[in-house]
């Protein structure tokens, strides 16, 4: 199975679309270290956790539709049929299925750690030792996490319906980032990050949530929890479920 999982990274790591998103992604980071996140968000200094989680929120937008991408480079008629073959040689083929999600998932976070990475280096070289690069994991787990889990296990749901429901999946996914939602839908915390600290007593506060904020992004968790183990186990809601060939 690790033999699988690494051909499988390779093989979307490598992709041409990979590539091409991973060089928009990185102009687009860029654009936003040089314009947005350089002034500081909601009245914050440009290293603070805040601004960091604000320029990852407005790359999510991106980032959800590339994860689906890779959700339907899964699903798609192609990856079925060879699935069939594929999982009759395994001997597990629910644990091959994993591997393969896993790898999808993995190929997803490598995009994000270089655009986080990008980030970090952006603000050290211009601040040095002012940047508190220990404070923006929590900021950064709570804008990506979330919507990873929630989008991967319904995509994957949706997938397993039929691949083609992934296309208006994406464009829905996409211009969610352009709504303004409460905290609790708010799917890349936009609002957390640049309407939030405002509302807090001190300049430049530590890094918060506020419990509307905390509960939304639980019940995502939840729900892209719930979704994934559906399509893994679908015994475990007492539902019969056809079986279908499918590629994770």
């Amino acid at each position: 199975m690790n033999k699988i999982f690494r051909y499988e990274l390779r093989r979307m790591v490598f992709s041409k679309f990979y590539l091409g998103l991973s060089a928009v992604t990185i102009w687009y980071g860029w654009q936003l270290l040089n314009t947005t996140t350089i002034l500081g968000t909601a009245h914050t200094a440009p290293f603070s956790p805040w601004s960091f989680g604000s320029y990852l929120s407005q790359l999510l937008p991106l980032l959800c539709v590339a994860l689906l991408f890779l959700v339907w480079n899964q699903c798609s008629n192609t990856a079925r049929r060879t699935a069939v073959l594929t999982t009759t040689a395994a001997q597990n083929p629910s644990v091959y299925r994993l591997v393969k999600c896993g790898a999808a998932a993995a190929a997803w976070l490598l995009l994000v750690l270089l655009l986080a990475a990008l980030g970090i280096g952006f603000l050290l070289a211009l601040f040095g030792r002012d940047v508190p690069v220990g404070e923006y994991v929590v900021p950064a787990l709570a804008a990506v996490l979330p919507p990873m889990i929630l989008l991967l296990g319904t995509g994957l749901l949706a997938g397993q319906i039929h691949a083609s429901l992934l296309f208006p999946m994406m464009a829905l996914v996409f211009g969610t980032g352009f709504l303004p939602l409460p905290d609790s839908l708010d799917l890349y915390s936009g609002a957390l990050f640049s309407q939030y600290p405002l509302t807090l007593e001190y300049l430049d506060p530590a890094f918060s949530m506020p419990v509307s904020s905390v509960a939304g992004k639980c019940a995502m968790v939840l729900i892209g929890a719930a979704a994934f183990i559906y399509t893994q186990r679908p015994e475990l809601f007492h539902i019969h479920k056809r079986n279908v060939p499918w590629s994770a």
